[in-house]
């Protein structure tokens, strides 16, 4: 796990240059604070940070050259089966390291060309430099676990594992995407290639790039919509034993690892699973926990540490009170600096990243993925309302005749777009149209619909596959891995997602979803549960680790809103009418918990100052 700078230039690498590369090194050392590398030469300027967790020795450090000095290497991320794809290339080629799988994919590039990628299980960006075939390539993930920007410049390409790092070096201009903070408002993040910044952009996932004297060429090798038009006839016997082997053998992956290593525990069946399979693999494994003492409604740290107990793991728990979620929820907003962190439960897997850090754990396991892949609980209520409401489609002209104000209370119908509604985590288009100041007129929409387009109307549960290519191509890896990459790196930490494996998900993708949610949601993830989590586990209804922040929505984020948006001058009023921030506070004083609404502009706001104030 580290961070990545970089510069393509086939015009020549000048001192400046030189300089520019080691500024923005040194701007993202939090993701690589134990050793430094940098390679010059007259193309390409590359840079470093490594956070050591496979083969600690210095032999492993980057950039790492082949044996013949003609490719050069960096990457950001875990290939988890290097070893097996070590040994398959062993007899050919001179490995130099013990068990670096930096080595291995220099040599599997070396073998295979970039048909390499299909053999690689793990999450990654890449930066390979070919001196011979004068090119560069860059390579992000199928599931975009790892983060890749890239902005052009005097016809150089600069890219880096975190935005803020071209500023850093001055090497871009810091312009604000007006059509980012649109689609945020909704989603709570911008769609790749976009960032928030005008002129920077993002790897997609499941992307490379090839640059070339003469040319940039994007090229998508992954794509999960492939295995979502898939109809796997598996029964739900089969599934089961098929989708726990997968789960098996990527829990092994992921607890492979030379320094000590987290499980984030919640009590929830996702993390007690990751606990159950991490604790048999025979590594120094501790469970870590928080909760919040403004609230014990939905704290689940007894059964957390109860299941531990019964494990035979250490169980390290910490209490978050009031003042602490305050401080850290400011401290982390100076952190996220790429986005606005409107996603408020992210303070808390910032919190849980301090914790690993303070106790020496470089690796955390994570639980996220697993409901994506075992078939959410509101899948099953969005259904029942498509399959109803889908008889109501020839009366979509009556409700777009009602006027606006009336017409909003009937979104579902006006917009005939169930699927929009599970991926709204902010505001709907009818809220913005009321608010939205700037002269600018953007969808949001659109970028579901082009999404659902993919997926084939053919097939029988289409409105629910068509769900999940959303969840898998925007939900996941632009607001959930967004938020883990950051929260975590920012405390020099690795988080891993046994959930996520590629192949586990290009499985269960497939399967239908009377088979996936045979007996509800999560059916097969509980069933391969029966025997291993207790039933205090098992029968606990779901909550969500957002929960623990109840009593702070509910409670301080209305001050903080009142005092940073209502009482003076924000930057946030170029966007947002100041009648419509009123009014939100107003229904929350009077009508329903708004804390979270409330947040997505207040995390807006402060974004916005950290970037663009010029007073700080």
């Amino acid at each position: 796990m580290c961070g990545i700078v970089g510069k393509v230039s086939y015009k020549g690498i000048t001192q400046k240059d030189i300089d520019d590369i080691k500024n923005m090194s040194s701007a993202i050392i939090h993701r690589g604070p134990d050793s430094e590398g940098f390679y010059f030469d007259e193309n390409v300027a590359f840079g470093h940070r490594r956070l050591s967790i496979l083969d600690l020795s210095a032999a492993a450090n980057q950039p790492m050259s082949d044996d013949e000095n003609t490719l050069v290497l960096i990457f950001n991320g875990e290939i988890y089966n290097h070893l097996e794809i070590r040994e398959k290339l062993k007899s050919k080629y001179n490995f130099k390291t013990n068990h670096s799988d930096t080595e291995t994919i220099l040599y599997a590039y070396k073998e295979w060309g970039l048909e390499c990628i299909k053999y690689f299980n793990g999450f990654f960006a890449i930066a390979l430099y070919d001196k011979v075939k004068m090119e560069t390539i860059l390579i992000r993930d199928r599931m975009g676990k790892k983060p890749l920007f890239f902005t052009m410049s005097n016809n150089a390409l600069y890219f880096s594992s975190e935005i803020h790092a071209f500023f850093k070096a001055g090497v871009v201009e810091k312009r604000i995407n007006e059509e980012a903070i649109y689609n945020y408002l909704t989603f709570l993040t911008t769609n790749a290639p976009d960032t928030f910044f005008a002129n920077i952009y993002k790897l997609e996932c499941g992307h490379y790039l090839r640059i070339t004297k003469n040319k940039i060429e994007k090229v998508k090798y992954w794509n999960i919509a492939d295995f979502i038009n898939v109809y796997n006839a598996d029964n739900f016997l089969q599934a089961t034993e098929k989708t726990e082997d997968l789960l098996v053998k990527s829990m092994k992956y992921r607890n492979i690892a030379d320094v000590d290593i987290a499980v984030a525990l919640s009590g929830g069946i996702d993390s007690s699973l990751n606990l159950f399979y991490s604790s048999k693999d025979g590594g120094k494994i501790d469970a870590i926990n928080i909760s919040y003492d403004a609230d014990d409604v939905y704290d689940e740290s007894e059964i957390a540490q109860k299941f531990s107990k019964e494990l035979g793991v250490k169980f390290i728990k910490s209490i978050i009170s009031a003042n602490d979620f305050e401080e850290l929820a400011k401290e982390y907003m100076t952190k996220q600096i790429d986005s606005p962190t409107g996603d408020v439960n992210s303070t808390l897997l910032y919190f849980l990243s301090k914790l690993s850090k303070s106790n020496s754990l470089k690796v955390m396991i994570v639980g996220e993925g697993g409901d994506e892949m075992g078939g959410y609980p509101i899948y099953e209520k969005l259904n029942k309302e498509y399959n109803i409401l889908k008889y109501f489609k020839n009366l979509n002209f009556m409700f777009k005749s009602l006027p606006e104000k009336f017409a909003r209370k009937f979104d579902i119908f006006y917009n005939n777009d169930i699927i929009s509604r599970r991926h709204i985590h902010g505001f709907t288009e009818f809220e913005k149209r009321s608010f939205w100041l700037s002269d600018k007129s953007f969808n949001s929409y659109r970028i579901l619909h082009n999404y659902m387009s993919e997926i084939r109307d053919d097939l029988p549960d289409s409105f629910l596959r068509k769900i999940l290519n959303v969840e898998y191509k925007m939900r996941l890896p632009e607001l959930i891995l967004q938020k883990i990459d950051y929260s975590t790196m920012s405390q020099s930490v690795e988080a891993r997602s046994p959930f996520m494996d590629h192949l586990l998900i290009e499985y269960s993708s497939g399967l239908s979803f009377d088979t996936k949610m045979k007996y509800g949601a999560k059916s097969i993830l509980k069933e391969i549960a029966k025997n291993k989590l207790p039933g205090y586990i098992l029968n606990q209804p779901k909550v969500g680790f957002g929960m623990l922040l109840t009593p702070f929505l509910q409670n301080i984020m209305p001050i903080w809103y009142q005092k940073e948006l209502l009482l003076k001058k924000a930057m946030i009023d170029e966007f947002i009418s100041k009648i419509f921030l009123q009014k939100l506070l107003d229904s929350h004083t009077k009508y329903k918990n708004q804390g979270y609404k409330m947040w997505i502009l207040f995390a807006l706001e402060k974004w916005l100052e950290i970037n663009f104030d010029s007073k700080k």
